[in-house]
C-alpha cells in the first residue's frame, strides 16, 4: 500500500495537470462525464465532549452541529460546481445556454446525511448559477444503499475475511504502527495532548489522568457488517482531520489545533495519520471491493449508457443526461479507488480525499471509427483554496490529476475494457 508522508506537496504516482480548460484528446468528442464527489467542508462528526476526552484542552466551538455542511462549505463546493460546470460547456459537453436543457444534468446525493444532500444542491448551484436546477435522492434521513453497499446488504463482508485482509495489508499484525507512519502519530499526539503523550506519561492514564489517545489495544470491529479498526490509529485519524476541517473551515489559525496546526507544513506533518488509516480501512481490495460495488456498477451503468431499473439500488440516471454528479464521502471515494486500482496524492492539498474532491469517468467516442473510451481525471482544490473558498478560473484553476487505469496500458480505457475491468473487480455475487 503505498504512503506518502509528505501528503500530497509533490506529486505522486498519477500525473498532475493544471490545464484551466484540459482537451479531450484530438479527435474525440466528449459524450458523458460521471462526477463522484466528497460533500463539501463540515463539522466534525464527533462532538465536542468526545473530542475533548482524548485531548489536552477544549475545542472550539462550530457554526453548526456536529457532521453538517457549513455555509462555508457550501461557498466552496458551488465554486468548484462552477469551475466544472464551464469547463465542461467549453468542452462541448453542455450547450452554450448557461441553463443546461431537459435531463442534460442529473444530480444525485446521498439521503443519509444533511451534509451530502446539501452538497449536492450547493453543485448544482455552481453547475447552473440561477437555473434552479434540481438535485434527486431517496427520501431525506434515509439510508441510500448505493453508498454503503457491504452494511446496506447487497455486497455483505464476511468479518472473518474482512480481518485478515486488513491484518494482512497492514503488514500481518493489525495493532502495528507502521515506520513510515510512527513521526507523524508522534507530531499529533504533540499537538492534541502534549501533556497526555509526553514521554513517561503512564500508557493508560493513571487514576485521575487523561490517557493519551495514540495507545491502547487495536481491534476489529463488525458493527452491523460494517467493519472497522478501533484503535490508536483509527483515533489518530479522526482527530488529525477534525484539525484540517478547523483549517479549511477558515477558523483563525490560532484555533486550529489551538495554534499548533495552523500551517500548511504543520498539516503535512499529521494528516499522514489519517490518509494511511483511510487507505487500510477503505482502499484494502477485498472492503473496497464490497463497499464500493454498487457506486462501481453506477458508473459502469452510466458510461455504458445503461439506464438502471426504477426502484432498484442505483441512481435513477436519465438516457439523455449528458453530466452526472454523484455526491457522497471520502469513503466513497477511497472504495472505488481502491476497487480499482486507483491512487494518487495532491499537489498543494495535503489531505487526498478532501472535502469536494471529485473523480471524473469522462467518456468520449472517436468520430472515425465510433469506439468510445473512458478517460479518469481527479479534480479538487488546494488547501488555501478550500480555506478561502476561492474564486477558480482560468487563471486561477482548480488542480487536477489524470488517473491512467491499471490494466488498459495508457491513460484511457475503450468502454468495453472498462466495464470488463469493473466486473471483474466486484464479486460476482454482488454484481446483481
Amino acid at each position: 500500500m503505498p504512503l506518502a508522508l509528505a501528503a500530497g506537496l509533490v506529486a505522486g504516482p498519477a500525473l498532475a495537470d493544471t490545464l484551466a480548460t484540459p482537451p479531450t484528446a484530438p479527435g474525440l468528442v466528449l459524450e458523458r462525464v460521471v462526477m463522484l464527489s466528497r460533500h463539501g467542508v463540515r463539522s466534525p462528526t464527533k462532538g465536542l465532549a468526545e473530542l475533548r476526552r482524548l485531548s489536552d484542552q477544549d475545542w472550539p466551538a462550530w457554526p453548526v452541529d456536529r457532521g453538517i455542511l457549513t455555509p462555508h462549505g457550501a461557498d466552496a463546493l458551488r465554486q468548484l460546481g462552477a469551475y466544472l460546470g464551464g469547463m465542461y460547456r467549453r468542452r462541448g459537453l453542455l450547450g452554450d445556454d448557461r441553463c443546461p436543457a431537459g435531463d442534460a444534468v442529473f444530480i444525485w446525493g446521498d439521503s443519509g446525511d444533511q451534509r451530502t444532500r446539501a452538497s449536492a444542491q450547493a453543485m448544482a448551484d455552481g453547475i447552473a448559477p440561477g437555473c434552479g436546477l434540481k438535485t434527486h435522492g431517496r427520501p431525506p434521513d434515509t439510508p441510500d444503499v448505493l453508498f454503503d453497499a457491504a452494511s446496506g446488504g447487497m455486497c455483505p463482508l464476511d468479518a472473518a475475511e474482512a480481518e485478515k485482509a486488513l491484518k494482512a495489508a497492514n503488514g500481518g499484525d493489525i495493532a502495528a504502527v507502521p515506520a513510515a507512519i510512527a513521526p507523524a502519530l508522534a507530531a499529533l499526539a504533540q499537538v492534541v495532548a502534549p501533556k497526555a503523550c509526553q514521554p513517561g506519561a503512564p500508557a493508560g492514564g493513571a487514576a485521575g489522568t487523561q490517557a493519551c489517545f495514540a495507545t491502547g489495544p487495536t481491534k476489529v470491529v463488525d458493527k452491523g457488517g460494517e467493519v472497522k479498526v478501533d484503535g490508536p490509529l483509527a483515533r489518530g485519524a479522526m482527530l488529525s482531520e477534525s484539525i484540517f476541517l478547523e483549517y479549511v473551515q477558515g477558523m483563525p489559525l490560532a484555533q486550529v489545533g489551538w495554534g499548533r496546526a495552523g500551517s500548511a507544513e504543520a498539516l503535512a506533518a499529521i494528516l499522514p495519520v489519517h490518509d494511511y488509516q483511510a487507505d487500510l480501512t477503505r482502499r484494502t481490495p477485498y472492503i473496497a471491493s464490497h463497499n464500493g460495488a454498487l457506486l462501481a456498477r453506477q458508473i459502469v451503468a452510466a458510461v455504458t449508457g445503461e439506464v438502471p431499473a426504477a426502484g432498484g439500488p442505483l441512481a435513477p440516471v436519465p438516457a439523455a443526461a449528458r453530466l452526472i454528479s454523484i455526491l457522497g464521502h471520502d469513503t466513497n471515494l477511497s472504495n472505488v479507488a481502491g476497487l480499482l486500482g486507483l491512487d494518487w496524492t495532491l499537489p498543494g492539498q495535503p489531505d487526498k480525499t478532501a472535502p469536494d474532491t471529485t473523480l471524473a469517468f469522462e467518456v468520449s467516442r472517436d468520430p472515425a471509427t465510433g469506439k468510445r473510451y473512458v478517460h479518469v481525471a481527479l479534480y479538487y482544490q488546494t488547501l488555501d483554496d478550500l480555506r478561502q473558498a476561492a474564486a477558480l478560473t482560468d487563471a486561477h484553476p482548480a488542480g487536477k490529476v489524470v488517473l491512467p487505469l491499471p490494466g488498459c496500458g495508457g491513460d484511457r480505457c475503450t468502454v468495453e475494457e472498462f466495464a470488463a475491468l469493473v466486473r471483474k473487480a466486484v464479486p460476482p455475487a454482488c454484481w446483481r
